[in-house]
């Protein structure tokens, strides 16, 4: 699906309907822009969640980590 949108004088472009129905957003929803290549742009919902979710997101598609990661396990042999 290709659609197309103006940007306006500050910066902003309307996200069309199709789209918004289709990822699901609405007004006051959060969604995340991933570049590419100084071309390209995917835009995505955020979808509740955690900050360590964010963090494991930065991962490129196409890497994976090493080993599954149990956070709580994790900051919890951290902590005194």
């Amino acid at each position: 699906m290709l659609l197309k949108s103006k940007v306006g004088p500050k910066g902003q472009a309307v996200i069309p309907k199709e789209v918004r129905d289709i990822l699901g957003i609405g007004p006051g929803d959060e969604v995340l822009f991933e570049l590419s290549n100084g071309e390209e742009a995917k835009i995505r919902p955020v979808r509740g969640r955690s900050s360590v979710s964010e963090l494991v997101a930065i991962v490129p598609r196409k890497k994976k980590l090493s080993k599954d990661i149990d956070v709580k396990k994790l900051i919890m042999s951290e902590t005194m």
